[in-house]
């Protein structure tokens, strides 16, 4: 709790430039005009993707160490792991280490494109220990509810008090999502449909996987 957790949301690989002796002063110039451009980058995508997820989140280059340091990340304000029900006031476990961990993901089966890939990190963006992960891993998987659903039925779920989560499946992903709050959540937005673009980012999401495959 004292630490935090942050959560990369998504990745995008770039390439590391090569910058030849074409009139450049020096070394330290060129290093400089791609650390401008890394910026300008990172100002870029955090400006006009960033929003579309609804969320608060930080364009970080190379957090996880992975391609040189050109890797492109969307990264979660510091949260505590620990929240309290606004109802019961109980302090309960609200934080998704045990999906988004890189580590824990790699050791079971996975087919999301790296740009969706998730990794997480102590709020200072150090690395978490990987006895720690695993030790959440295997509370949660201790105590998984098997929620066996046909076409048409509706899960509603306390967000706060449930992880919740999909096994493997086939077929199109069709995530359709609405939140409800309790009225003695003040302070809290009213309850929003978003399913017009939820449903184009599904149509994307695919479409990208169907790619994938052939």
């Amino acid at each position: 709790m004292d630490r935090k957790v942050r959560i990369s949301v998504s990745n995008l690989d770039f390439f590391k430039p090569v910058i030849q002796d074409r009139g450049f002063p020096n070394e330290e110039t060129s290093k400089k005009l791609v650390a401008r451009s890394k910026e300008d980058l990172a100002k870029l995508i955090g400006d006009t993707v960033a929003p579309k997820f609804d969320m608060d989140l930080e364009m970080v280059w190379g957090a996880d160490g992975a391609n040189e340091g050109y890797r492109l990340q969307a990264i979660e304000l510091a949260e505590s792991p620990v929240n309290r029900h606004p109802v019961t006031k109980e302090p309960l476990w609200f934080c998704n280490l045990h999906n988004h961990s890189r580590h824990l993901r790699d050791n079971r089966p996975c087919t999301v494109p790296e740009v969706g890939m998730t990794e997480t990190f102590y709020g200072d963006l150090s690395p978490i220990p990987v006895a720690d992960l695993e030790e959440i891993d295997r509370a949660s998987r201790a105590n998984i509810v098997p929620t066996p659903m046909t076409e048409g039925d509706v899960l509603l779920v306390d967000n706060y008090r449930v992880l919740h989560g999909r096994d493997i499946f086939t077929g199109d992903r069709c995530h359709a999502v609405s939140w409800f709050t309790w009225p003695e959540e003040a302070g809290i937005r009213e309850a929003e449909s978003n399913s017009a673009t939820g449903n184009n980012l599904n149509k994307a999401l695919n479409k990208y996987v169907d790619s994938l495959a052939k």
